[in-house]
């Protein structure tokens, strides 16, 4: 998977605001890359119909 360079700063700069550590680019690409994987695997797009079926449920 490829990032651009700004993706990969914005990447590092999101990771130091949300856990307080810099990272390396070597690291962010690998973070990002299994962030990206994962989401891959895990979404699946909603239909209309699922939509308004779980948007009316009372948690």
């Amino acid at each position: 998977m490829k990032f651009t360079d700004e993706q990969l700063d914005d990447f590092i700069a999101l990771y130091q605001k949300e856990f307080g550590d810099n990272i390396d680019r070597a690291e962010a690409l690998r973070q990002a890359t299994a962030l990206v994987s994962l989401v891959k695997l895990t979404y699946a797009p909603m239909s209309r119909k699922d939509f308004e079926k779980y948007s009316t449920l009372k948690y």
